[in-house]
């Protein structure tokens, strides 16, 4: 049994893998474990677009309620001046919309950070158009560290149309 093992281990079997087909080994592993690496990519930044839609859903009904109140009270134009500008009521919406981001996905773990969640808004006559921001960057450990590997952008956009006034 001693003897055998050794002959193993000296290799004097006469089978050996050859290099070119351990390198292809390595290799196809290596391509393989990217393309599942770019679909796990994908996967998350279609989870984080579903979460920033229910934010932006959310977000709408208030708006809605909003613009129905500011309209009965005859002051859309105000509103709209209250939402386009930099005021405590878009700080508030946007604070609103991050706590339902969150609510709906984690913001930040050891796979994935998302960052610069925005909001912008904008008014053409009577339509009301919302448009969410945020970067995701996404992280792969090498030698015990987190390095960031790839960084995609998320949009979505919404847009609610007064029926009344202007």
């Amino acid at each position: 049994m001693k003897i055998e093992l050794r002959k193993v281990l000296d290799n004097q079997r006469g089978e050996s893998v050859p290099i070119p087909a351990a390198l292809l080994i390595i290799v196809f592993s290596l391509v393989l474990s990217f393309a599942i690496y770019i679909g796990y990519v994908q996967l998350r930044t279609s989870v984080v677009r579903n979460a920033m839609n229910k934010g932006l859903s959310n977000l709408a009904i208030t708006i809605s309620e909003d613009t129905y109140t500011a309209l009965r009270e005859s002051n859309f134009d105000e509103y709209v001046f209250r939402l386009t500008s930099s005021t405590d009521y878009r700080r508030e919406l946007e604070e609103k919309y991050r706590n339902d981001v969150k609510s709906a996905v984690e913001i930040d773990n050891d796979h994935y950070k998302i960052e610069n969640i925005t909001l912008d808004f904008s008014v053409d006559g009577k339509k009301l158009t919302y448009v969410c921001t945020c970067d995701v960057t996404f992280y792969v450990r090498l030698f015990g560290n987190s390095v960031p590997a790839a960084i995609n952008s998320v949009q979505v956009t919404g847009s609610h149309n007064a029926k009344y006034g202007r």
